[in-house]
């Protein structure tokens, strides 16, 4: 993986203002969008590299041993399933938004990997994305939260 750092352009008072005007509204979405403007979630990020997180106790074990503890009123976060058909939904939907946004023409090949974190009202997801150009071949990384009722919002994308 190559270096993963917090994006200082995350707004968080506009975000959560713009979910409370859809009627998304929680703390633990506040916490989750504060966590990844300080670092927390990028931290937790780099801490895996290299490491197994095919299963929540081993992720766990390793942020322990790396000293990476989670912060209080984020919750734990459990590997995604890079096949599953929803997981690549979500990364289709974060690099649609990006090439919407930069102009550019990236084609999806795979998700290589990445983290989620379910709550009450819905999933935060932190995919490693396989994608192409003319030019060749990148890993890109992507931040997307989808409520419960299937609305998504790409929070970070970074190529």
């Amino acid at each position: 993986m190559a270096a993963v750092v917090a994006n200082p352009h995350i707004n968080i008072t506009e975000i959560t203002a713009n979910m409370k005007a859809e009627g998304v509204q929680s703390p633990e979405i506040e916490a989750i969008v504060k966590a990844l403007s300080d670092d927390t979630i990028w931290k937790t990020i780099e801490g895996f590299k290299g490491k197994d997180m095919s299963t929540q106790e081993k992720m766990i074990n390793n942020m322990v041993a790396g000293g990476h503890l989670p912060q209080v009123g984020v919750p734990l976060p459990t590997p995604v399933n890079p096949t599953d058909p929803h997981v690549i939904s979500v990364a289709k939907f974060a690099l649609a938004k990006y090439n919407d946004k930069h102009g550019t023409k990236l084609v999806f090949n795979r998700v290589n990997g990445g983290l989620q974190w379910k709550i009450v009202i819905g999933t935060l997801y932190i995919l490693v994305l396989a994608t192409q150009d003319s030019k060749g071949t990148y890993t890109d990384y992507a931040v997307v939260f989808e409520t419960f009722l299937g609305q998504k919002y790409l929070f970070w994308y970074k190529h």
